[in-house]
């Protein structure tokens, strides 16, 4: 469940049964996830051979000793995740696009509020609603990512093993979807904001709402979302390892992945901090106008990428895919 759909439900639950009963929903989504966990199979590699070694028997080798578990886990999650933030190109500027993009979508979560109901008096129940156009342009996304993975990756593909390469395909060819949906973000912002006025029907910035949620998503997916990079792309079937982990591959792509979080959790946490004292002080549309300036100033960070990241991975310090 989506951060857009706990809020269209939590909106009818807090009128209908209070706010406490939007801490128990979630408890119950949270029971339902349990659940589905712990009937699915385990499908990571190691896990499954060192079952196997146990069930036949077979001796294991010492494992490393505590001290050394605890020192790789700090190594990977945040020394190295930290270090490779300000000193990766390709981490640094990713992460704060796609920061800046997941903190705007948490500042709308207190500016929709803010700008239904004192420009249109919305009730909680109908703000809550609103955010089904950012889902539907979610549902765009998926599609659109389909379409990337099918028209401009899969020939990709098929010309690698043509060629020979197994499938392999650089990674740049990941960033298809963010290519498209750079460009949707600031046109949502501004159309949301210089839309939503009184002589102005709510349901312009509502519109506004859908390329929002299909930029978004479009961004992430194409540049963040993970999966196991190992593989022969011609196995894959759909674009399921994108850009930042096919760069750095299975050595360095858990660490760079966290540095991405490290960056957009914590802008993520901050935005809404500021965000009411933002719309009240500036004006609807000049604090989505000045978020829109924003947008357009990071346009050139996957396009950047997409035509000379061949050259930037190949200065990386760390080991990155040599295609």
């Amino acid at each position: 469940m989506t951060d857009r759909h706990r809020f269209v439900i939590g909106s009818f639950v807090t009128v209908r049964k209070g706010w406490r009963w939007t801490q128990w929903t979630l408890i119950f989504f949270a029971i339902l996830a349990i659940i589905l966990t712990i009937v699915s199979q385990e499908t990571y590699k190691k896990v499954i051979l060192l079952r196997r070694a146990k069930r036949l028997g077979v001796p294991l080798p010492p494992g490393p000793p505590a001290a050394a578990k605890i020192k790789f886990l700090i190594n990977v999650t945040l020394t190295r995740p930290l270090h490779m933030l300000f000193t990766e190109p390709i981490v640094g500027f990713m992460s704060l696009y796609t920061g800046f993009n997941f903190s705007v979508l948490f500042a709308f979560f207190a500016a929709f509020p803010y700008v239904y109901r004192t420009v249109y008096h919305f009730t909680i129940e109908q703000v809550g609603l609103v955010f089904l156009a950012v889902g539907l342009g979610v549902l765009l996304s998926l599609a659109t990512v389909v379409l990337c993975d099918k028209f401009f990756y899969q020939p990709r593909v098929r010309a690698s093993l043509t060629q020979g390469k197994n499938g392999f395909v650089p990674p740049e060819y990941r960033l298809f979807p963010a290519l498209f949906g750079c460009f949707g973000m600031p046109i949502s912002l501004f159309w949301f904001g210089w839309t939503a006025r009184k002589e102005i029907s709510w349901a312009s910035p509502v519109l506004a709402a859908i390329p929002f949620g299909w930029a978004n998503l479009c961004i992430f997916i194409g540049m963040i979302i993970a999966g196991d990079s190992r593989l022969p792309h011609a196995n894959t079937g759909v674009a399921t390892a994108t850009y930042l982990v096919d760069t750095y591959q299975a050595l360095n792509s858990a660490s760079a992945m966290a540095a991405n979080g490290i960056l957009r959790y914590t802008l993520g946490a901050v935005f809404p901090l500021f965000t009411i004292q933002m719309y009240s002080g500036l004006g609807i549309g000049w604090a989505s106008t000045l978020l829109g300036f924003v947008a357009i100033a990071l346009i050139p960070v996957p396009w950047v990428l997409f035509k000379w990241g061949h050259v930037i991975r190949k200065k990386s310090s760390y080991d990155t895919i040599k295609l």
